[in-house]
């Protein structure tokens, strides 16, 4: 686009008949520049996948993989996949779980550490979403064995974050000794091994975790100390979080009672927000709110604390603890019935009386109503703090607000017993409390000392109370508070002034885009009025194009129509190629039934009873064969069989020709499959001999006998059938590879025949087994 800009400005210099050609050329280029802009986009757009187009290419290139760890990374996505979804989560988490367990069964045969672990921690994330805690963390535990087990630090390390991260599900968990340890576990590994973007990111997040931690624990000195190296790290590789490593540091100092350094990083973490032009949040802004409240600074305290109700959503529960924070500095400033209407108004928008942060609200309407004297009130939203043992919950400055507001409340009504009661229980923590607060506290137990004749403590307590003022109106303290302030508005000016800088940028690029335009307009103008000529000459050019092509249509309309007649030809051939091929199954059926007839009519002029015997077992085999050719006959399907009504039908005949006077049961476990005339024939005829043999050799002493017979998929593509007796067995000399009896010989020849594999095994009884290859491409080439 800038070279194209500059060659119009050079157009300016051309003579008027020349510039003319020149922008007709320069749109004729800007239009190929569009179009190639719009294939390009649309190549962009096929090139991409889309989440199903995605999970389809995993799917066949998990069909096409061998079983490696190829294969457990194409299970692990898949099941990822699923999971990651947000979705009918329950519907997509049934499906991740087949995918899981195929993954960690091949695992187990390949015996890989490195997936073993890849495969427990998506294991992990599938809990996560259940909500099985304890599932999860168990699991965690175990991917941080197979870890150690493998000296591989950095996964051991990606685990304990995990299991810091995913683990806990309230509030309470966050400050418990446990969850510490997990974040300080993973922070140790991080620092040492800890090379990427990624791993320094998590390392300052650890830290930064602890550092809250030991804020808790009021361990100051070494939360400011950890919090120090976290702002260190972030700044050395440019990390995302500074403002809010400098929004606890001031949280840290605050609590410590240094109110100056406290103020100084709330504003230096608004100001590097607004550096780094990250969003400002309403966290940031409300610990400025809180540094001037500890100050006593209640009209600059106010507001910050409104921009962030300007600057969080109106349905956002945090809501309620910044209108607990303004309304407690408008009730300092004299200002309870606004406060209680900005209560009121709050309460209605967020509508969200369950969040967790509706305990400010029933702290800042006691206080209200304190304020207004309507103690009644005040007592009812007290006494919901204080009967609810979810307060046990909150951490120890709130449990402290609560203690000191009821304190109050119950000083200004003179029962000093309760609020001496409630002024202890605050004074056991008054250094998580505000400056101001401290000293009002110290001010109400003197007061009540003197009111309850305790001289010696009103004494302590009115020292306290001179010491912590004198303390926050020292002159250095007001002098650092001044000259933060003036540094801070400072800043902000010069913000607003690169602002409106970038504004005047931003118009003047405004004004060449339109003077842009207004000169690619005319060009336009003057390249149409060309075109609209040669389309003029085109249109003249087309009529005749349009006369040749109906005259060519009509031509082709005839093609189609000789050419559809030729397709009902074929049709009715291959009709007739059916109709005949049936017909053939039909005779061949006959031709053997005819053959069948023959042998057993031949049977009755003979007296050899060997002879005998061998024309019936040809009779079996000529059956076998020709229940096949019925079986095509009977049926649409021409190519193939359904090998398991056959056998059944199969094995009924043999019963009824061979039974004679034993009882021989039979118990069929047949795969319903579909086998082309070529491998049914000979599975047909070893099924055959097999049970001639066990009618003929099983049970010589015996009138009765069991036979199983199964036809089972042992592995893709390969199947088995498996024949066994309960008879006699195998003499003991008996060799079935070099005997060479027709029936031994039949068995092994069809199994070659079908390039199956053929085997017989003497225990119990005989055994016969041929497995064989039956691949669904090539049942889908014969029917083709």
């Amino acid at each position: 686009m800038i070279e194209l800009n500059k060659l119009f400005k050079k157009v300016a210099a051309v003579k008027h008949v020349n510039k003319m050609i020149v922008l007709i050329m320069l749109f004729a280029i800007f239009s190929l520049m569009l179009i190639r802009s719009s294939n390009t986009s649309a190549r962009d757009q096929v090139g991409s996948l889309n989440p199903t187009d995605s999970l389809q290419k995993l799917q066949r290139l998990l069909a096409d993989s061998k079983p490696d760890t190829n294969r457990i990374q194409y299970l692990l996505k898949i099941a990822n996949h699923f999971i990651n979804q947000q979705e009918n989560q329950s519907i997509n988490l049934a499906k991740a779980m087949p995918y899981l367990q195929k993954a960690r069964i091949l695992n187990e045969q390949l015996k890989s550490p490195n997936w073993e672990f890849r495969t427990l921690m998506a294991y992990a994330r599938f809990l996560n979403k259940k909500h099985l805690r304890v599932q999860q963390a168990l699991t965690y535990e175990k991917a941080i064995a197979v870890a150690k087990r493998i000296g591989n630090k950095h996964f051991e390390a990606s685990a304990w974050y995990s299991y810091y991260v995913n683990v806990p599900d309230t509030v309470s968990d966050y400050k418990n000794r446990t969850f510490y340890n997990r974040a300080a576990t993973a922070h140790a590994l991080y620092k040492e091994i800890g090379t990427s973007f990624q791993e320094k990111y998590r390392e300052a997040t650890l830290l930064k975790t602890m550092a809250d931690f030991h804020l808790e624990e009021e361990k100051f000195d070494l939360s400011i100390k950890e919090l120090f190296e976290v702002i260190a790290l972030d700044k050395k590789f440019k990390l995302p979080d500074l403002p809010m490593a400098y929004d606890l540091l001031s949280a840290v100092y605050e609590r410590k009672g240094e109110l100056s350094k406290a103020l100084n990083y709330a504003l230096l973490s608004v100001k590097t927000a607004q550096n780094n032009h990250e969003e400002v949040l309403g966290t940031y802004l409300n610990r400025v709110g809180s540094a001037y409240e500890a100050m006593g600074k209640a009209k600059e305290s106010i507001a910050w604390y409104r921009k962030t109700l300007d600057v969080n959503d109106k349905k956002d529960p945090f809501r309620f603890v910044t209108a607990y924070s303004i309304t407690s500095q408008m009730i300092k400033l004299g200002e309870a019935k606004k406060a209680l209407a900005i209560l009121e108004k709050t309460w209605s928008e967020v509508n969200n009386p369950s969040s967790g942060h509706e305990y400010f609200m029933f702290l800042a309407f006691g206080e209200c109503y304190a304020a207004l004297k309507k103690y009644d009130l005040a007592k009812k939203h007290f006494d919901k703090l204080l009967e609810d043992n979810t307060l046990q919950t909150y951490s120890n400055p709130f449990q402290t607000s609560v203690f000191f507001s009821v304190s109050e409340f119950y000083f200004a009504q003179n029962k000093y017993g309760l609020a001496l009661q409630f002024a202890e229980k605050a004074r056991e923590n008054q250094i998580s409390m505000t400056l101001p607060r401290q000293i009002r506290l110290n001010e109400i137990l003197y007061k009540i000392d003197l009111s309850t004749d305790r001289p010696a403590e009103a004494i302590i307590h009115l020292q306290t109370f001179h010491k912590l003022r004198d303390s926050m109106l020292s002159q250095e303290n007001l002098n650092t508070i001044e000259r933060l302030k003036i540094e801070f508005q400072a800043s902000q000016k010069e913000n607003e002034n690169e602002i409106l800088r970038k504004k005047s940028q931003l118009q003047s690029q405004e004004l060449n885009r339109i003077q842009w335009i207004k000169n690619a307009t005319i060009a336009g103008l003057a390249f149409l009025t060309i075109v609209l000529v040669l389309i003029y000459g085109r249109f003249r050019l087309k009529k005749k194009l349009h006369d040749t092509l109906v005259k060519k249509k009509a031509d082709i309309d005839l093609a189609y129509a000789e050419l559809e007649i030729n397709i009902q030809q074929k049709n009715n051939l291959i009709e007739e190629k059916e109709s005949l091929i049936k017909e053939v199954h039909h005779r061949v059926k006959n031709n053997l039934q005819l053959t069948m007839s023959l042998l057993n009519s031949q049977s009755y002029y003979l007296e050899d009873l060997s002879a005998i015997e061998a024309i019936k077992e040809s009779q079996h085999r000529l059956k076998s064969i020709a229940l096949i050719h019925q079986k095509l006959y009977q049926t649409e399907n021409l190519a193939t069989i359904n090998i398991q009504p056959y056998i059944v039908e199969l094995v009924e005949y043999l019963k009824e020709s061979l039974n004679g006077d034993k009882k021989i049961s039979f118990e069929l476990d047949i795969l319903n499959l579909e086998l082309d005339i070529s491998k049914a024939v000979p599975l047909g005829l070893i099924i055959n001999e097999a049970i001639t043999n066990i009618f003929k050799y099983a049970f010589p002493d015996r009138h009765d006998g069991k036979v199983i017979i199964t036809l089972k998929e042992c592995q893709a593509d390969h199947y088995q059938l498996f024949i066994k007796d309960n008879g006699i067995g195998l003499p003991a000399d008996f060799d079935y590879e070099q005997n060479n009896t027709l029936g031994i010989i039949l068995m092994k020849g069809l199994s070659a025949q079908i390039d199956g594999v053929f085997t017989m095994e003497s225990k119990d009884g005989v055994s016969l087994s041929l497995i064989f290859i039956n691949r669904s491409e090539d049942l889908f080439l014969l029917k083709d």
